[in-house]
């Protein structure tokens, strides 16, 4: 089942813009990631490319999984200005 993250705009306001620490590109809704025990989202396959950055993993799938599951992502508060 894919959910539409179209309509959730105000809520996801994240994505196109978090970026892979990595590689630097965005993440999109449905690339795999990882999520690590400070909260880092990263492309899995930059994870195992580049060993000397890995931090124990908290969570893994796609990003769309993440932003639904961890209530950090889409707090109200964060209003651009």
């Amino acid at each position: 089942m894919s959910i539409n993250l179209e309509g959730k705009k105000n809520m996801f306001q994240i994505i196109g813009r978090l970026r892979c620490p990595i590689c630097s590109e965005p993440v999109q809704p449905d690339e795999k990631v990882f999520l690590d025990i400070i909260n880092t989202v990263m492309h899995q396959k930059c994870y195992y490319k580049f060993p000397h950055r890995r931090l124990p993993i908290r969570d893994e799938g796609s990003f769309q999984k993440m932003l639904l599951k961890y209530p950090f992502f889409h707090r109200e508060d964060d209003e651009e200005d």
